[in-house]
């Protein structure tokens, strides 16, 4: 696969993954957050299975494989999101993305530990500055509010993040992203349907429904949990885990782009020092590969 096309993925996915945090503002006029992810994950399962059946490529899967699928539905979306959203309501957002934003660290360690992936100076190096980079934008808000247990449940969120990468990095050798992603929306939907029932469900039964948010919830569906996921897969495959993982460090910079240009939130200088840190971090980890693809070309 050429270098340019898992690149342009990997930005497609980091896009749609920053878009929802402005479709959930608006999903959140009406619907509650178990919800929004129930209907997101369900309106997934059945467009992913119908485009099975379209397309004939249908994949068998090995028994033993069953449970990991269901392992990596558990890490991502279950505890990520039981975690971050759980998490993000009792400390501040700053401080959340901060934390979030150790997923690539760890996940580097845990593929370095566990996928003998090989961490080159380079990737360390980029892992770091990218990470400073959404750090000096957090910090730049001037708000860490925090309690320990909203710390604990923002941790689970980055180790769910974490096992996700490494769980799925195996089955990325067998499966295409596409059985992947329809088997994890399908046991995600399944993991969050007791707690949508339990929880939210009769609010969900009395509401009046918005078209508004029913179409944001379609939008989070197709893009996020459909495109970006079976993207974001094949990024998994072809870079490893250490490599893949720092991309995510692009979310809070297309999430502040957006927010700039759509709600007109303002970027201080702050902003603009940690986009700049992500974003050169992102490619001093890259640049072996961007320099062996460069030299192919000459």
């Amino acid at each position: 696969m050429k270098l340019w096309f898992t690149y342009l993925k990997a930005f497609l996915a980091m896009l749609f993954w920053s878009a929802t945090f402005i479709w959930f503002k608006i999903a959140y006029r009406t619907y509650l957050p178990y919800e929004v992810t129930f209907l997101r994950l369900l309106l997934a399962a059945i467009l992913l299975f119908l485009v099975m059946l379209l397309t004939k490529k249908r994949e068998k899967l090995r028994r033993k494989d069953i449970f990991q699928l269901q392992l990596v539905a558990f890490c991502e979306p279950f505890m990520y999101f039981i975690g971050e959203a759980n998490g993000m309501k009792i400390v501040s957002s700053t401080l959340g993305s901060l934390v979030i934003s150790t997923i690539p660290i760890f996940s580097a360690i845990g593929a370095w530990l566990i996928l003998k992936e090989k961490l080159p100076l380079l990737v360390v190096l980029g892992l770091i500055l990218s990470t400073s980079g959404v750090a000096v934008m957090s910090v730049g808000n001037n708000n860490l509010s925090a309690t320990f247990k909203g710390i604990l449940l923002l941790l689970i969120a980055v180790f769910a993040g974490v096992f996700y990468g490494i769980t799925v990095r195996n089955l990325t050798l067998r499966y295409s992203p596409l059985t992947i992603v329809t088997w994890q929306n399908f046991f995600g939907m399944l993991y969050f349907l007791p707690l949508f029932l339990a929880v939210e469900g009769k609010h969900f039964f009395s509401i009046q429904h918005s078209l508004e948010g029913l179409a944001t919830i379609t939008a989070m569906s197709v893009f996020a949990s459909v495109g970006a996921f079976i993207l974001f897969t094949g990024v998994i495959r072809d870079l490893g885990v250490a490599k893949s993982n720092i991309f995510t460090n692009l979310i809070p910079v297309f999430t502040v782009v957006l927010a700039y240009l759509i709600l007109g939130d303002t970027l201080n200088l702050a902003g603009w020092i940690g986009i700049s840190l992500a974003v050169s971090g992102l490619f001093v980890s890259q640049y072996p590969d961007l320099r062996k693809f460069l030299n192919q070309k000459r």
